[in-house]
């Protein structure tokens, strides 16, 4: 299996992950950048949070 360091930032496969917000977060980025645009949304949101990412950190 590929590791992530192998992909730059934004690259590499996804995995599908559940997680729960109040719904009506849910609902102001849906209307903010539709359904499809979701989970692009998040992503780029945890890259924008000092510290929070690495793409060298493994995963488990």
């Amino acid at each position: 299996m590929d590791t992530p360091a192998e992909y730059a930032t934004d690259e590499g496969p996804a995995q599908k992950v559940s997680i729960s917000m109040p719904a009506d977060r849910i609902a102001a980025v849906k209307a903010r950048v539709g359904a499809r645009g979701f989970s692009a949304y998040i992503s780029a949101a945890v890259i924008r949070v000092p510290g929070s990412f690495s793409p060298r950190t493994p995963t488990t």
